[in-house]
């Protein structure tokens, strides 16, 4: 009898739930196929993002990033403004056709009427012309600006995927100690509440534990936010998404102060090599260049002419005064043939010509002021990097020293904490602080490698071997 009772129960609810689905609103269907969508977007990003290594971003970012693609055109577009200035020296060839209508009104005894057409062509060819040979000067000049501009812009795309990947590495890294803090101290909490249940510790003991497990729960989130925002970074360059970056492997790593060759000093590597010290070279060249185009507006130029002319379809008219308009007459068809030499000499422009004289001087003294701020900057750059080397090799001897005693510490104080002489938030404080010491560690180990590669771009030595080497020390 129970078993039937029960048969005829489970048999009620299941129709009573299939009922209820029956009655399932529309709008509820909408949201479960909407959730599903979501779902299987969620799911479709998760496999399409994927761990990157170094040169993989480096290559991705090569083949896809907008700002290279750009300054490529621009040698494009600097190259073909070359060759239109550069046309000018050539012939220059035109065609006319025209068809005209000449009415003389009674200005004499006569009312005489032509119609004609006329059918030309001119060649005209540059001798000397000191504006023209300023501007193709000028249009080759930028030309190398563009090209050194694109050379600039590989070389601080490599720079640019190194730092998006270190600082996505720090961010990644923060995050596993982080998380590491958080399963040690939920392991503490769990411990402090058995030991409270059992009587063996005050509840102030579990409070304690509770707010420190609460407090890096919070810095779990911040952390895993800061990982998805350097992620984004890497988009930015290379137009993917990526789930994660490779860590470093410790141990092949290698504090070494990296030296510019040819026995030279980074500052004097810089003087040459530096991208932003090249094109500020190429801008007081270009600004040089100004001068020169400006200057030769008070020069004359010098050309052949020549024009052949074809009149044809000529007719013309004659009417006394007071008399009846009569038909046109054909005139015979005429040609006429010029050639020579034209000069032409620029005597007075309202004074436009000295003024952009002037113009173009100032803004070279402009440009050599900006040189000069740029090697300023550029002095400081390489002199704080150098500085920051020194600093972080001595830092990473002594996070390493740190990381042991932290060790030693809690192990201590965990031993204190069995016996009664050290509390709950002794032992949360040294976990802690054993995590942030091996934080701080790993973080200093990235910022050597950041600041060698940043002091090789400052000195123009950063090359894709420079990659393809710390890409060879990365875990997989």
């Amino acid at each position: 009898m129970l078993v039937g009772h029960s048969m005829k129960k489970q048999t009620s609810m299941l129709t009573s739930s299939v009922a209820v689905n029956r009655r399932t609103p529309r709008s509820s269907m909408k949201i479960s196929a909407l959730a599903v969508l979501v779902a299987g977007a969620l799911t479709s990003y998760g496999a399409l993002a994927e761990s990157v290594s170094l040169s993989e971003l480096y290559q991705q970012s090569l083949d896809n990033n907008p700002a290279l693609k750009s300054a490529a055109l621009a040698i494009d577009s600097a190259t073909y403004g070359a060759d239109k200035v550069g046309a000018a020296y050539l012939p220059q060839v035109d065609a006319n056709l025209a068809y005209g209508v000449l009415r003389n009104s009674y200005t004499t005894l006569n009312e005489i009427d032509t119609n004609a057409a006329q059918a030309s062509i001119s060649v005209g060819q540059n001798l000397y012309n000191a504006e023209l040979n300023a501007a193709n000067e000028l249009s080759n000049q930028q030309v190398e600006l563009s090209q050194v501009s694109h050379q600039v812009a590989l070389e601080s795309l490599a720079l640019q995927v190194v730092v998006g990947y270190f600082n996505a590495l720090k961010a990644q890294e923060s995050l596993k100690q982080t998380k590491a803090t958080q399963e040690a101290i939920e392991e503490q909490l769990k411990q402090t509440e058995r030991q409270f249940s059992l009587g063996m510790i005050p509840e102030n003991d579990v409070i304690d534990a509770r707010a420190q497990f609460d407090l890096v729960s919070a810095s779990v989130i911040v952390a895993e936010n800061e990982v998805e925002k350097s992620l984004d970074a890497l988009y930015e360059l290379s137009g993917n998404e990526f789930s994660s970056v490779y860590p470093l492997n410790t141990d092949r790593y290698d504090a070494n102060i990296p030296t510019p060759e040819n026995a030279l000093t980074w500052q004097e590597k810089a003087q040459q090599f530096n991208p932003e010290m090249q094109i500020q070279k190429q801008l007081v060249e270009l600004s040089k260049q100004q001068i020169e185009l400006a200057q030769a507006g008070h020069q004359p130029s010098l050309g052949l002419v020549a024009e052949y002319r074809y009149t044809f379809a000529s007719e013309i008219r004659r009417t006394e005064m007071g008399q009846s308009k009569q038909q046109f007459n054909s005139i015979d068809d005429n040609s006429t043939v010029f050639a020579g030499v034209a000069m032409t000499l620029p005597v007075y422009r309202g004074g436009a010509t000295s003024n952009e004289v002037q113009q173009a001087k100032v803004q070279y003294q402009q440009a050599l002021q900006l040189q000069e701020q740029s090697w300023r900057s550029v002095t400081r750059q390489i002199r704080g990097a150098e500085k920051d080397l020194n600093a972080l090799i001595s830092a990473q001897q002594a996070y390493a020293n740190s990381v042991h005693s932290a060790e030693r510490s809690l192990v201590a104080t965990q031993q204190g904490f069995e016996i009664g002489s050290r509390t709950i938030v002794d032992v949360l404080n040294g976990t802690r602080q054993l995590y942030a010491a091996k934080q701080d560690l790993t973080e200093a180990q990235i910022d050597f490698i950041l600041v060698s590669l940043q002091l090789k771009f400052l000195g123009g030595e950063l090359l894709p071997e420079d990659i393809s080497a710390i890409n060879a020390g990365l875990k997989r």
